[in-house]
């Protein structure tokens, strides 16, 4: 049997094999079986596991293979190495490494309440150094069942890697990094470590255990930290329990939510609403159970937003011995708003005893409970206390009333929530951009104009505000499109008109852009600005909202000729002694007639870098080469002139058949 890991029974059914062998100190362990089929669209799971155990080193192999009908087979294999010993000397001794690779396959990365379940970490630790054994195809079973840690995704690759460390012989840890790509770009790091007091004995008087996992989603604008205490943490004695953590999420870049950021300890209470994005966290707090008569709970919470800080706790004390009961609860929590500023602060106490008597056949139960709660808010400033007796309870109130919603913001406060001017609107080229030139002396504004190409442009232009109305000049009073009426729900207002204005400057006057190809950009928007009431959007968000235009300039319209030229245009300098001259007015034209069409250009573009123009190219060169001809450089690469060509003529070339 290898250490820390129960007999390897033979596979259910008759699809799988297993092999134990045994000789001292090697021991050998391992199965290949048909798995449940866990996911649609496949027909086949084969899982297998290897376990080695020489005494000094241990490891184990684990993997998984699907195979489908429509979609592409998908795969996974993780494997560890172990040692008592450790791999390095102290202080910092390494004493397992980990890794792995799956293909088609994604991980669901664990939170950090629940790092300690996660197999990639468990696998981490020596299996010898545990007191329970585990069966490994239950391990397996574990990973890629209904609900597991690893399932296929299509095009999606990720790969794994850690270590367990031991430092100064008191502080163990283990660690790994996990980058996923495909369908989402996530780069994680998820690490569980901790110690005990005293680090040597059985007896402990405490032993900390903490979970932390970050990943970062570059692509989708989200970064995330959390950290936890594990089952395993206790202080003063294994019966006080610490539990819960905290968490912190940091939206950026596109993200809708861009700028947001939440950073939570414990869970909110359900009278405290948060948005739904913001992340989600077990109670925090500590249960301590004293012999048999004494309980101790408390809990904890505290949220900042950029809106809000709230936090709160309790504490609840029970005595519980025979017929007799006694208790003492106290909580507070607070509130506190700054967009506008507003507070809402509670406090209470309770203390209770009861006692159960029995009279013959009847028992009966005596309690009395007194407390009192006190709530302050404002501005304005009210407030009300409470006073709970065992057989009446009555409630004092002063000052104003208390808010029964929020209090609209005026247009200062709701500017505070909005990025700052410079980033509300930007334009951003797309196609036909060569540069930026210097601003022209006299111009409006100091921004360096764009240099592009008279071949055609494209560009965008978008905000992060919704749009209702869309003008493609700076003074017109006709919208080139328009969309939904604009609500903002700090200001408590609706059906309001935001407008978008985009024109060209251009030799200090202003163009309209009413000619150009105009598409509608189009996104989501954040409810808690933009919408109504704040349990709308769903998760949070409204979708389809007009944000901007892509605008595309007009095709290129060349001429049909010339355009006036002056005498200095036609000018020529004269030549003496005059020399013969080839033409004469007096002969007859002869030769195929010239002749214009539209698809001349057109031909220049395709042929000038076609196969055989650079076949034919490559042996005049050649041949003015060998008759000793300085060609000089030469340009390798024609694509450039195939794409010079629609912008080089000012009308299309006439051609005449070839001979």
């Amino acid at each position: 049997m290898v250490r820390g890991w129960s007999p390897i029974g033979t596979p259910s059914g008759d699809n799988g094999i297993s092999v134990n062998y045994e000789n001292p100190p090697v021991r050998i362990a391992g199965a290949l079986t048909a798995l449940p089929i866990s996911r649609d669209g496949y027909h086949t799971v084969v899982g297998g596991t290897l376990l080695v155990d020489t005494g000094a080193f241990n490891g184990t192999l684990m993997g998984a293979y699907y195979e489908g009908d429509d979609v592409g087979p998908s795969l996974f294999a993780f494997g560890s190495l172990g040692s008592e010993t450790g791999f390095t000397p102290p202080p910092l001794q390494v004493r397992g490494i980990a890794a792995g690779f799956g293909w088609n396959s994604r991980v669901r990365v664990p939170s950090a309440e629940t790092l300690g379940e996660f197999p990639f970490l468990r696998a981490l630790d020596d299996p010898g150094a545990g007191k329970d054994e585990v069966d490994p195809l239950e391990v397996l079973k574990n990973l890629i069942g209904p609900g597991g840690w690893v399932s296929p995704q299509e095009g999606d690759l990720w790969l794994a890697a850690g270590l367990a460390f031991d430092c100064f012989a008191s502080f163990k840890g283990r660690m790994m990094a996990l980058v996923q790509t495909g369908s989402d770009l996530t780069i994680s790091l998820l690490g569980i470590g901790g110690a005990e007091l005293p680090t040597k004995g059985d007896w402990k008087i405490a032993r900390l255990e903490i979970g932390i996992e970050a990943t970062l989603r570059p692509k989708a604008g989200e970064l995330s930290l959390s950290a936890g205490f594990t089952e395993k943490t206790f202080i003063i004695d294994p019966n006080c329990k610490l539990h819960g953590g905290v968490g912190m999420k940091f939206w950026f870049g596109n993200h809708p939510k861009a700028g947001d950021f939440a950073l939570i300890l414990g869970a909110i209470p359900p009278d405290r609403q948060v948005p739904a994005h913001y992340p989600k966290q077990q109670p925090a707090g500590l249960t301590w159970g004293i012999g048999s008569t004494v309980s101790i709970k408390g809990s904890a919470y505290a949220a900042l937003t950029p809106k809000s800080l709230m936090a709160g706790g309790s504490l609840e004390v029970t005595f519980h011995a025979g017929m007799l009961r006694a208790w003492l609860i106290a909580k507070v929590d607070a509130l506190v708003e700054w967009n506008p500023f507003y507070f809402d602060v509670g406090i209470g106490v309770r203390v209770g005893v009861s006692a159960t008597i029995k009279v013959w056949f009847v028992r009966i139960t005596i309690s009395i409970e007194i407390g009192v709660d006190v709530r302050v808010w404002g501005p304005s400033v009210g407030g009300e206390a409470t006073v709970h007796l065992w057989f009446i309870s009555f409630t004092i109130g002063f000052g104003a009333d208390r808010r029964d919603d929020e209090p609209a913001l005026g247009w200062g406060g709701f500017q505070g929530m909005l990025p700052p001017p410079t980033a509300m609107v930007r334009t951003v080229p797309v196609s036909g951009y060569t540069g930026e030139s210097t601003p022209e002396v006299g111009a409006r504004s100091a921004t360096k104009p764009w240099l592009v190409d008279s071949g055609g442009f494209t560009f965008t232009a978008d905000t992060q505000a919704p749009v209702s109305k869309l003008y493609l000049d700076r003074d017109s009073t006709e919208p080139q499109a328009t969309a939904q009426a604009v609500d903002i729900l700090p200001m408590r207002v609706r059906g309001r008109e935001s407008e978008l204005r985009v024109w060209l400057d251009y030799n200090n006057t202003t163009e309209s852009l009413a000619d150009w190809g105009c598409t509608l950009i189009r996104g989501s928007v954040v409810n808690g600005l933009w919408g109504t009431s704040a349990g709308g959007g769903g998760d949070g968000l409204l979708p389809d909202r007009v944000l901007g235009a892509r605008l595309v300039s007009p095709p290129v319209k060349y001429g049909a000729n010339t355009g006036f030229i002056d005498e200095k245009g036609i000018s020529f300098d004269p030549m003496a002694p005059d020399g013969n001259q080839p033409l004469s007015a007096d002969e007859a034209p002869s030769g195929a007639r010239p002749q214009r069409t539209c698809e001349v250009i057109g031909k220049i573009q395709d042929g000038i870098d076609a196969a055989g123009t650079r076949g034919n190219r490559s042996a005049l060169i050649s041949a003015l080469e060998g008759l000793g001809v300085e060609l000089g450089p030469l340009d390798a690469d024609l694509s450039g002139y195939a794409r010079a060509a629609g912008t080089a003529f000012t009308a299309h070339p006439m051609l005449v058949p070839a001979a």
